[in-house]
């Protein structure tokens, strides 16, 4: 059964989305929370998340961040009256953002979009490495970096570390047309985990944070700005 969450600390609003649902398919379950905490503390794995951003306690943003700790998988739908918050979704990778005040409609397109997409074949793209733990097939989605430190090559996955011999070049080669990019020249880094960057520090969406070589500082932020833009402008394309 699918379960969707609805988090809002407006009762109308979440009633309407959570009315909304149900009247799109009766099926589904549907759980409304009206703080982040209470959302946090009940969590199990949702289909969808509408979340509101601008909440008492801790906000959208907060709360994004602290669901993707636990689900990679879940689709967060923002809901906010502000456009200003439009780059911390980003940082959670959300599936849409929303102005309210949001119709029926709007829902309803977007959880025929949503749903139309968990039914699409898997498209994951699988990829394999020769470690030194065994041979390892890993969706490129999951990887949040490669580091080249004593002559080995560390791969920073969602589910672990895996280590193995190579040349971080031929690493990036098989990997740039996937989202990855070279910010340093010992490290390769999937820009779907980057979660901000400040000065020569580039902080990632598991708790690490790798280099900026100076020399590659303009060019990479603009490499990072164009990836973030043409994510964004394909999601948007998605629910048209």
């Amino acid at each position: 059964m699918h379960q969707i969450a609805v988090c809002d600390d407006e009762p109308a609003v979440c009633d309407m989305v959570s009315e909304t649902v149900r009247q799109w398919n009766p099926e589904v379950k549907v759980y409304c929370f009206t703080s982040g905490e209470a959302l946090i503390a009940a969590y199990d794995f949702f289909d969808v998340v509408f979340l509101d951003i601008d909440m008492q306690g801790i906000d959208g943003i907060e709360t994004g961040r602290r669901i993707r700790k636990k689900d990679y998988e879940t689709k967060i739908i923002y809901l906010t009256s502000y456009r200003d918050y439009v780059a911390g979704a980003f940082e959670v990778h959300a599936f849409q953002y929303l102005l309210k005040p949001v119709s029926p409609a709007q829902l309803t397109q977007i959880l025929e979009e949503i749903f139309r997409y968990l039914k699409e074949p898997d498209n994951r793209m699988i990829l394999d490495f020769h470690t030194n733990e065994g041979l390892v097939c890993v969706d490129a989605a999951k990887i949040c970096y490669f580091e080249f430190i004593d002559r080995k090559i560390r791969m920073v996955t969602v589910n672990g570390v895996y280590t193995m011999r190579g040349k971080i070049s031929s690493v990036y080669d098989r990997t740039c047309s996937l989202g990855f990019s070279m910010p340093h020249k010992s490290f390769v880094v999937n820009f779907l985990h980057v979660k901000n960057v400040r000065n020569l520090d580039i902080f990632l969406d598991n708790g690490d944070s790798i280099p900026l070589s100076q020399k590659k500082q303009k060019a990479w932020k603009q490499e990072l700005t164009n990836y973030l833009s043409e994510r964004l402008e394909r999601q948007r394309r998605e629910v048209e």
